[in-house]
């Protein structure tokens, strides 16, 4: 009896619904047909077409976060200038540990080398797997119609397996047709089980003898407690050892926010108590986090190997002691680390210092009673403290579960300390910063969590970059906010000029001759676009404006007008390097504390 035959896209869409994928995200290009064609057609597998391929990416990016783990999201593009526009989005995938596969197409091999349309062929036969394989986690061509289904499989393993992340399989356009046996298709659910590294039993002894001295330990944790899904297993180390734990921008919300331990967010964004915490520990407890410039304040909060001692536990030992020097390094599993430290502990005996957790409760006391006044500021042009605290209040009070994604910028000084988390899913794009990234990874997000609410928190700069992302949650039919706030100029960028020049550079917008600050209407794109267009100018006409939208159910976008001359929230300022000749050294800088927030420098509402 003759084979049935089915064509390699074919293979490879039944074996994504037979792994049990959601979605797939992409845009309709020459080079991706063949795939396309299979994956709309032949399964029920969710196909979203996108508006550009960035989106596309980052759509993906979104149900990562939701969901850290299960079946990968897919992503699918088109050669040429198609494929290179996902380049930015996978770069922010890859450095942030979001797993996904992106199946790219390309030109069929018939025409390799020889400069067809959109060849990338140059320095070689088409090489876009080169071209982008810096920026992910792994990159490959399918170059045999007989190999590709094993190629793919390795690359889905790939993306799921130590650290998470994003994987790039281009397949030529014929490839996508040639025909293999329908019965030569494997048993896809092996690539999908992974286990994961434990500590090793040494290491965890070592860092127990580092406890059992310390005074005042810390656990500092980033976003690898949400992929390990660590999170009680971090609230039971906290509680049964009672040390203070603080987040880094990426770990927001993993831990909860309420707790007695909690010492909120540390860093350039942080909170008071936060990096307090970290500039007084002894003991530092790094967990699934590489130390950023952003989070350890330009590498001036800790005094390591100094004065503070660093256990430090990653699943990638490429991240173990690349900021700091470690004393124990741990190549683990975050989850299954602090089980095991867990365990360990209370075999020793250790217990909670009480003067180091009253010193954390009297700090975050401090810290809340100094930022009250920008919590309930009623100026205007509003103050971006208020319009978090009010999101805040109202997610909290409407919908706990509701997604919050907050941009880079000027937010990145609000969204960690300001914004208060009532669920884990508060995300950050915490290393690239790509502008405009948190829209569209909340409408993704709210793809994964069945359509609830979402709420996407970013500048005027940054939505102009990427605001028809919200033709997606239109055609979706969404409950996706966009907050929109509207200074008209690159805040954070203005202020850091000026505080090192006396001058700006490109930051505000104008036209040309002109002296007042402009910016488009964002109600009126907001509406263009099929969404409900809001304009706020007055701070008590913002909570209002932002409840009626969560209880609305659609695509909404609101303008709010947001101030940019009064003093701003600034937990901790640190110098960039500018004079090469000048010796750097990482290590606590004295008077660094009163490089930022000072409460005699913030103006009274009116003024």
């Amino acid at each position: 009896m003759e084979k049935k035959m089915i064509t390699v896209s074919q293979g490879i869409a039944r074996l994504l619904e037979q792994m049990g994928t959601e979605f797939v995200f992409g845009l309709n290009g020459h080079g991706n047909w063949g795939l396309l064609d299979a994956l709309v057609y032949e399964t029920n597998i969710e196909c979203i077409g996108a508006r550009m391929e960035d989106q596309a990416v980052e759509l993906a990016d979104g149900v990562w976060r939701y969901k850290r783990g299960g079946a990968l999201p897919i992503v699918t593009t088109s050669v040429g200038p198609g494929n290179a526009n996902i380049m930015p989005a996978i770069a922010t995938a890859y450095y942030e540990s979001i797993g996904m596969l992106a199946l790219v197409g390309v030109g069929a091999t018939h025409w390799f080398d020889r400069g067809g349309i959109e060849e990338a062929y140059r320095d070689g036969p088409e090489d876009f797997a080169g071209a982008i394989r810096g920026i992910c986690k792994r990159a490959v061509m399918a170059t045999r119609p007989d190999t590709t289904i094993d190629m793919f499989l390795r690359a889905y393993k790939t993306a799921l397996t130590g650290r998470p992340g994003p994987v790039v399989m281009a397949i030529p356009f014929d490839i996508q047709h040639a025909l293999i046996p329908e019965d030569s298709l494997p048993d896809p659910r092996p690539y999908m089980e992974v286990h994961r590294p434990a500590a090793d039993p040494a290491g965890i002894a070592r860092a127990i003898e580092l406890m059992k001295k310390a005074e005042r330990p810390l656990v500092v944790f980033g976003s690898g407690v949400a992929n390990s899904g660590a999170h009680q297993a971090l609230i039971d180390f906290a509680e049964a050892t009672g040390t203070p734990v603080v987040a880094t921008s990426a770990g927001k919300a993993q831990f909860p926010e309420t707790h007695r331990l909690s010492a909120g967010v540390m860093g350039r964004a942080g909170t008071l108590d936060g990096n307090h915490m970290a500039r007084r520990s002894d003991l530092i407890i790094g967990v699934g986090t590489h130390f950023t410039d952003i989070d350890t304040g330009g590498w001036t909060l800790f005094d390591i190997p100094g004065n503070a001692k660093l256990v430090h536990i990653d699943i990638d030992e490429n991240e173990l002691g690349r900021a700091y020097p470690t004393d124990v390094a741990l190549n683990s599993d975050a989850r299954l680390a602090l089980e095991a430290l867990t365990l360990a502990a209370k075999d020793a005996g250790i217990t909670e210092n009480a003067a180091w957790t009253t010193e954390l409760a009297t700090e975050r006391d401090k810290f809340n009673e100094a930022v009250a006044p920008l919590r309930t500021s009623n100026i205007s042009p509003l103050h971006y403290a208020r319009v978090c605290e009010d999101v805040s209040q109202v997610i909290a009070e409407l919908e706990p579960e509701t997604t919050v994604t907050f941009d880079t910028g000027h937010m990145l000084s609000y969204g960690p300390p300001f914004v208060r988390a009532s669920s884990r899913n508060v995300f950050h794009s915490s290393f690239m910063h790509r502008m405009g990234w948190s829209a569209s990874c909340a409408i993704g997000a709210s793809m994964a969590s069945g359509g609830k609410p979402a709420v996407a928190l970013l500048g005027d700069g940054a939505f102009i970059m990427r605001s028809t992302v919200m033709l997606t949650a239109v055609e979706q039919k969404l409950p996706v906010i966009a907050v929109v706030f509207d200074n008209k100029s690159l805040q954070i960028e203005r202020e850091a000029m000026f505080k090192i020049y006396g001058r700006e550079s490109l930051c505000d917008y104008r036209k040309k001759g002109e002296n007042d600050l402009w910016g488009p209407d964002f109600a009126k794109m907001a509406e263009g676009m099929g969404c409900v267009g809001v304009t706020v100018t007055k701070a008590e006409d913002f909570k209002p404006a932002f409840e009626a939208a969560m209880k609305s159910g659609m695509p909404t976008v609101i303008s709010v007008a947001t101030e940019i001359e009064t003093p701003q929230y600034r937990s901790a300022w640190y110098p960039y390097p500018k004079d090469f000749s000048a010796t750097w050294k990482p290590g606590q800088v004295p008077g660094a504390e009163n490089h930022g927030f000072e409460m005699p420098t913030f103006a009274k509402d009116g003024e």
